[in-house]
């Protein structure tokens, strides 16, 4: 059976296998032409899928009113999460909302650390915050001991929902695009998205998000290949909750944003040295539930999957 004869939902999943490196394949434009057959039997997965692929730039220029167009044909079919994202979105591509300039204010030159009120619509951080409670589970962290396995560990109590590069969900790649061209690092030099979730009494002790000198023989072959996380950007989707603050104990600071609000740290200088100080802390919330979107940057492009 040739691969245009193939049924939507595996020429989509060929395609994906394709784009993330797992399938060979020898024409350029293969992949996107699978996407694009699969959409062509009115495949509201794929539509979703090819409107991330759109944001994104994969096989040709970015265009996000395509992409937006997708979105809108995949709810016209009925489905509820292009529903949902238009919603979240509003019915057409707006610039200004997405790449309009952002007001950052500077609150320590080392490390470098920004906020920015308003990065992102409120409906957008709804849409989020509904997405990533369906997925949550105990959220890990990176063990050097265990050659950079995730592992659950007391430090860290809260509750975590990741995502892929290639999520089909619009709201999250504009998302992602907003922050590359706010810190102005590429979109290709960021992890996935994860959304952290924090109950009652839960938190994420003291710690640091670039990789220690003596960790580095247990991250040696990711440092090789991507580098440190160079910054950090985490984004607050409610605010109806007390406690919880992202604190600096080194910088004698914290920060409680409202919803929609970014807080920015750069990991490493200028010079790409370690910043010590940007050890860091989610405090306890004490009431309610909290909601962070959080997003690490690389110094190299890391792998789609």
């Amino acid at each position: 059976m040739g691969q245009t004869q193939l049924d939507p939902r595996s020429q989509l999943r060929l395609a994906h296998l394709m784009l993330t490196g797992r399938q060979k394949y020898l024409a350029p434009d293969e992949p996107i032409r699978l996407v694009a057959a699969a959409c062509a039997q009115k495949s509201a997965e794929a539509l979703l899928y090819h409107a991330a692929l759109a944001a994104r730039g994969h096989g040709r220029q970015q265009n996000f009113d395509d992409a937006f167009a997708y979105v809108a044909e995949a709810a016209a079919l009925g489905d509820t999460r292009a529903k949902g994202q238009l919603m979240a979105l509003g019915k057409s591509f707006d610039r200004e909302t997405w790449f309009g300039a952002v007001a950052l204010v500077q609150h320590h030159a080392a490390p470098r650390v920004f906020t920015a009120e308003n990065f992102l619509p409120k409906p957008v951080c709804a849409w989020l915050i509904k997405q990533a409670r369906k997925n949550l589970v105990r959220a890990p962290v990176q063990s050097a001991a265990k050659d950079g396995a995730f592992v659950v560990d007391n430090a860290r109590s809260n509750s975590a929902a990741g995502t892929s590069a290639l999520q089909p969900d619009l709201v999250v790649q504009m998302v992602n695009l907003r922050i590359a061209a706010t810190i102005g690092l590429p979109l290709s030099h960021q992890e996935p998205t994860n959304f952290l979730h924090y109950a009652r009494g839960q938190q994420y002790a003291p710690h640091f998000d670039f990789f220690a000198r003596e960790e580095e023989a247990g991250f040696a072959s990711e440092l090789q290949t991507v580098g440190q996380r160079v910054a950090t950007v985490l984004v607050y989707l409610n605010e109806d909750y007390e406690g919880g603050a992202t604190e600096f104990p080194r910088l004698d600071w914290r920060f409680k944003g409202k919803t929609g609000d970014a807080l920015i740290f750069w990991n490493l200088s200028a010079a790409g040295e370690r910043e010590m100080a940007s050890l860091h802390a989610g405090t306890p919330v004490t009431k309610g539930d909290k909601w962070l979107l959080s997003k690490w940057v690389r110094q190299r492009p890391t792998p789609l999957i």
